[in-house]
């Protein structure tokens, strides 16, 4: 008889398991079809979005970026910019600290 594993039912968090998907230099409407093909292969392999060469953000890139709920990964100040400009901030979490580790 085989042998089966059992694991159990255990809700882990959405955490990328491979290295992040870099992001062109500049997401406007002239890039957004290679960005929705990024976003894809970052869904495809569970990865977040690396935005630290970002040096501009398009509207329209920025709702794909939006939509797609895949966590940004050291976003460049444009980006920052970008995300408070369009009142969107909120949406660019950066990975929390322990409070154990504030307190150390």
């Amino acid at each position: 008889m085989g042998r089966f594993l059992m694991t159990a039912d255990v809700e882990t968090p959405a955490v990328p398991s491979t290295a992040p998907v870099p992001l062109p230099e500049r997401l406007d409407t002239a890039t957004v079809g290679v960005l929705k093909g990024l976003v894809q292969q970052a869904e495809a392999t569970e990865s977040a979005l690396d935005a630290s060469g970002v040096a501009y953000v398009g509207g329209l890139c920025l709702q794909v970026l939006l939509a797609s709920g895949r966590p940004l990964v050291a976003p460049s100040e444009k980006v920052r910019e970008a995300f408070a400009l369009f009142g969107v901030s909120e949406f660019l979490s950066e990975p929390s600290t322990p409070s154990s580790e504030l307190s150390a």
